[in-house]
């Protein structure tokens, strides 16, 4: 459903009509400015209309979230937002601050950026998406989360938090069977592969409560199900991760120092 999503974005912006482009600066609530743009389309052609809106955080803003600043190879800073250009003519001139327009004619796409969780070795990044194709009954929600060390900015995939850990890989495995799947829609549906989907980037996060298991729309559950997800408490994490992990993503440099000094 993820990638189908994506298709679906892409063939929104081929047949859209770009309606303007305002630019501004706001800042989230852990104070990271972040960039808006609004956009209208018209190519002229029928469903042609297209209502744009991004916040994103951007790269030289990005880049102050890792300690090596003077480290330009980092995935937080490759994977930045890309708005793809439209020609000049497609261009509307709007006073719209967002995408909500309601018009069943008219194409919306949503694209907003959040900064999740920051701590002294993480930072987690949430990016939420809302698609509607003119003419569709409703549209369609996707939020996804990326993870970085903040080292040099490099991805941490689910390898790095807890290895070859089958204990834990069964233990969120059950939960995700017991408390978001649907039997019968996975079985008439044969989407069962994608129970496993929560050790691919995107499905998983570290926030400050925990471990943030999050599925997409349509992939284990019926839409009335909306975006499915769990926490794994960091109680629990505690039980499954390594001491060093744990330390490094979930406490501070004193509490690690702490920790070391209460085990002798």
């Amino acid at each position: 459903m993820k990638k189908l999503l994506f298709i679906c974005i892409g063939i929104l912006f081929l047949s859209a009509t770009l309606v303007s482009a305002k630019t501004e600066t706001t800042s989230n609530k852990l104070h990271i400015p972040m960039q808006k743009y609004l956009r209208f389309i018209d190519t002229k052609k029928e469903y042609g209309k297209t209502c744009e809106a991004y916040s994103y955080i951007t790269p030289r803003e990005r880049l102050k979230l890792i300690k090596h600043r003077d480290f330009m190879l980092g995935d937080i800073l490759s994977e930045s937002l890309s708005i793809s250009a439209v020609e000049p003519e497609y261009l509307v001139d709007t006073d719209l601050r967002e995408c909500k327009i309601g018009d069943t004619n008219i194409s919306e796409y949503t694209y907003r950026e959040k900064l999740e969780y920051l701590g002294e070795n993480i930072v987690t990044l949430e990016v939420f998406q809302y698609a509607y194709g003119a003419g569709a009954v409703h549209g369609n929600r996707h939020i996804s989360h990326y993870m970085y060390d903040r080292e040099y900015g490099m991805e941490i995939t689910w390898n790095d938090l807890f290895g070859k850990n089958d204990a834990f890989t069964h233990y969120v495995l059950n939960r995700v069977v017991k408390e978001l799947a649907n039997e019968e829609f996975i079985s008439y549906f044969k989407t069962s592969e994608l129970l496993l989907n929560f050790m691919t980037p995107g499905y998983f996060a570290i926030t400050d409560e925990g471990l943030l298991i999050q599925y997409g729309k349509y992939e284990i559950a019926p839409g009335v199900s909306g975006l499915p997800s769990l926490l794994v408490p960091k109680s629990v994490l505690k039980v499954y991760m390594s001491r060093e992990m744990y330390g490094k993503y979930f406490l501070g440099k004193k509490e690690r120092v702490a920790e070391v000094m209460n085990a002798f």
